[in-house]
């Protein structure tokens, strides 16, 4: 077992190119706390079929802030409306039409990326769901065909109206305090046109529906492996003797 305390001090090297994806584990012998149980039987009742839309924990999970104990909170960002803002799109909260609803519940719920004036009309279920749309798009642009673009797609498009943009900019306000400071963290400018402009919102539609099938394939490989985790507490196959 690593503990986390001085008996193990450690280090990382210098990220020069890229970013660092850093996936944190935490280890408990209480067994009240196992996990394994829970997400078999939620994955006992989905079907190869079904589309899994992702859930977001609580908002203060994807805060950023610079400083480590994260007792400033002027400064920092929201990471996933960070990423959508890299990649050149803005969050149309529809919580954030009702001014009742607060601020950090707005991106729990249904919402609608935007682009250049324009809004997407099609609603994601939350924010992962939105972002791991677009970062789909953006790993699969080459392949998605955009060339016979149907009718009912480019509709989806529409222009952006007043309110619609206060309400980008309020949401940008709260979650997206300091551009820059975006900018230095993931290590490349939030100006960079090329990024944005290979990125469409009709492209973005087209991709709801790979997202879809591709999340479904994944799904089906992991119910696959069910027999196998229950068995041998592995996703991978084990050849019994």
């Amino acid at each position: 077992m690593y503990t986390a305390d001085d008996r193990n001090i450690h280090s990382v090297d210098e990220v020069t190119d890229g970013e660092r994806l850093t996936l944190a584990l935490w280890f408990s012998r209480d067994s009240s706390h196992d996990e394994d149980s829970k997400l078999l039987s939620r994955l006992s009742q989905c079907t190869s079929h079904e589309v899994c839309l992702p859930l977001p924990a609580s908002t203060n999970m994807y805060w950023f802030c610079p400083h480590q104990d994260g007792s400033n909170q002027n400064i920092g960002f929201d990471v996933c409306v960070a990423r959508l803002h890299l990649l050149g799109f803005d969050v149309h909260s529809l919580q954030g039409e009702d001014h009742s609803t607060d601020a950090s519940e707005q991106l729990m719920g249904p919402l609608q990326l935007a682009k250049g004036g324009k809004l997407l009309t099609r609603k994601f279920a939350n924010i992962l769901h939105a972002l791991q749309v677009v970062q789909f798009y953006h790993w699969k642009a080459s392949e998605l065909v955009t060339s016979n673009v149907e009718n009912d797609t480019l509709e989806e498009v529409k222009a952006m109206s007043h309110s619609q943009l206060e309400t980008i900019n309020a949401l940008k306000s709260v979650f997206l305090l300091d551009e820059n400071l975006v900018a230095t963290t993931f290590g490349y400018s939030c100006s960079g046109e090329d990024r944005k402009d290979s990125l469409d919102l009709t492209g973005i539609a087209l991709a709801v529906t790979s997202w879809e099938e591709y999340s479904c394939k994944l799904l089906k490989e992991l119910l696959s492996s069910l027999p196998q985790w229950k068995t041998y507490q592995t996703i991978h196959k084990v050849e019994s003797d």
